[in-house]
């Protein structure tokens, strides 16, 4: 049995997630011959795709004519995966969308398409498959999330592919990377009551057992294994081809070379790793715990913008709502071209006041008592942007924030205060529920558009999500006298986080209606400085 076992490689499919499928050419030709040198069964080399509206690389379609400048030996079987949910969304028929994606095997070096579907698009899977069988390719289904799939539904879905009698293997996937080595086994056992071809199992590395539930999954029957190189792959990344090798060689004596794919390990995917940094860790560990999607854990890294403890926190909310499939509007992505008008008006409402912004920097701790002393002193309004829980709560007249995620991570801490808060609504409304009460809310709008700062008294319009920018609009329309930052440190250079505050300040800057923003304590921010302690 272990002798029919076929290792599919999908490292520019699957690692894709990570710099949007743009491999470099070169790189792209090293890794197919040290693939082709260590006998590795199969390369899937990317998604077969629609145009999108944004930037992706030549691996996110995978066209004929790019495969076509590769060299690859015939003695490899090459593979490329497709999203049900693509040609189900395109507006086309099935049999359209297919040959729109693909023409007839005999033109094309592609010799495997995989079906990557969930478990509700199934039944609309068949036409697709029948096309593809008729155009003369090897047809493989991918059953995503199976890890939280009942015996009974298994068997029924198993039952429905087995009487199209036309794929080839049927995968199942550990999605969220939460499956146990017995929960790869009840599977399995669940498929093979109905299911009677080859099966196949991708395993995501989310709890450090990505090769291990490989392993079982070879014991038990499974012939077709997934890996990576190095593992790269969305989220916490799956098992690593090298790897997985290594065991299959040492201890079942199967004919692979893994140290043919050791230099492009140490070398080049090293330097990617170094770049994206996939792979196991505890964040991605927890959400595979509590069934959420990786991607969620992987947007927040690649962000760089949340602290850990607002990872965990957002982790605690997303374990209490449905997050095991991914969506753009549940959290982390910045809402662009939106159009949020608030029902709170700001006009006047400080008006001739001097305000004092909050920070979340080291400097609004190491500078407090002066800072407290200023506030007795000159009695400013005082905004604190997110809930910051080192600073006096008595001394803070306003809280604020436009920022979902650093919302939805301290929405547990909203119902505990009982001063106003400024947000837009519309960023709440996966909380709602769990307000005891929205008599603090102040709704003041929120809409994102590059390289655009304008202010309203209902609403702003903001280059991005940033909170210092949504409270500065909300402060200038309600006229203050004077605005200062304490705690507004800034990050290195080359921070993410720096580019887009300087990008921020510097269109603020730029309007010269708007009223001069002074920091007291020290920053790296392109804005005028001055020191909390030269106030007398």
């Amino acid at each position: 049995m272990l002798n029919k076992i076929k290792i599919l490689d999908c490292t520019f499919r699957d690692g894709g997630y990570y710099n949007q499928w743009d491999f470099d050419y070169c790189l792209a030709q090293k890794y197919i011959l040290s693939i082709e040198n260590s006998s590795v069964d199969i390369i899937e080399l990317g998604f077969r795709n629609f145009p999108q509206d944004i930037f992706l690389g030549a691996f996110a379609y995978t066209t004929d004519k790019y495969i076509d400048k590769l060299e690859i030996d015939n003695s490899v079987i090459v593979g490329v995966m497709i999203d049900a949910a693509s040609i189900i969304n395109s507006k086309m028929s099935v049999n359209r969308a297919i040959h729109s994606l693909f023409q007839s095997k005999e033109k094309s070096r592609v010799d495997l398409v995989r079906i990557a579907t969930h478990f509700d698009t199934i039944s609309e899977c068949e036409s697709m498959v029948q096309e593809l069988t008729e155009l003369g390719y090897q047809v493989g289904l991918n059953l995503m999330q199976s890890n939280n799939k009942s015996t009974r539904e298994l068997r029924e879905v198993a039952k429905i592919i087995q009487s199209w009698n036309r794929v080839n293997v049927l995968y199942f996937a550990d999605s969220l990377g939460s499956m146990s080595n017995n929960d790869v086994v009840e599977v399995i056992s669940a498929l093979k009551t109905e299911w009677n071809g080859e099966l196949g199992f991708h395993a995501h590395n989310n709890k450090g057992l990505a090769i291990s539930n490989s392993l079982v999954s070879i014991n038990n029957g499974v012939t077709w294994i997934d890996s990576t190189i190095l593992g790269m792959g969305r989220g916490a990344g799956n098992a690593q081809t090298e790897n997985l090798l290594l065991e299959l060689v040492s201890n079942h004596q199967m004919n692979y070379y893994p140290d043919a794919l050791f230099e492009l390990v140490l070398s080049d995917f090293a330097l990617l790793y170094n770049k994206y940094q996939w792979g196991y860790s505890l964040l991605y560990s927890l959400a595979a715990m509590n069934n959420i999607h990786p991607t969620y854990i992987q947007e927040m890294l690649s962000y760089n913008t949340y602290s850990n403890r607002e990872i965990l926190q957002a982790i605690n909310f997303m374990s209490s709502v449905d997050s095991s499939h991914y969506k753009k509007d549940l959290l982390l992505i910045p809402h662009t071209e939106a159009k949020n008008n608030g029902s709170w008006s700001s006009k006047n409402w400080c008006l001739n006041k001097n305000v004092l912004i909050l920070g979340s920097g080291d400097s609004l701790i190491r500078h407090k008592e002066a800072i407290v002393q200023y506030i007795d002193l000159f009695n400013p309004v005082v905004i604190s942007l997110n809930i910051n829980q080192k600073f006096p709560k008595d001394l803070i007249d306003v809280y604020a924030s436009s920022n979902e995620s650093k919302i939805l991570s301290e929405y547990s801490l909203y119902n505990k205060l009982n001063k106003p808060i400024v947000v837009p609504k519309f960023l709440l409304k996966n909380i709602s529920a769990k307000f005891k009460s929205e008599t603090n809310i102040l709704d003041y709008g929120l809409n994102i558009k590059k390289d655009t700062y304008k202010v309203n008294d209902k609403y702003c319009i903001l280059p991005y999500e940033l909170s210092i920018g949504y409270a500065l609009s909300f402060v200038n329309t309600g006229m203050a006298k004077s605005i200062s930052l304490v705690g507004f440190d800034g990050y290195s250079r080359d921070d993410n986080r720096q580019i887009k505050m300087n990008d921020l300040f510097g269109i603020y800057n730029s309007k010269k209606q708007l009223i001069p923003v002074i920091s007291l304590t020290t920053t790296t921010y392109n804005i005028k400085q001055g020191s909390i302690y030269a106030i007398n």
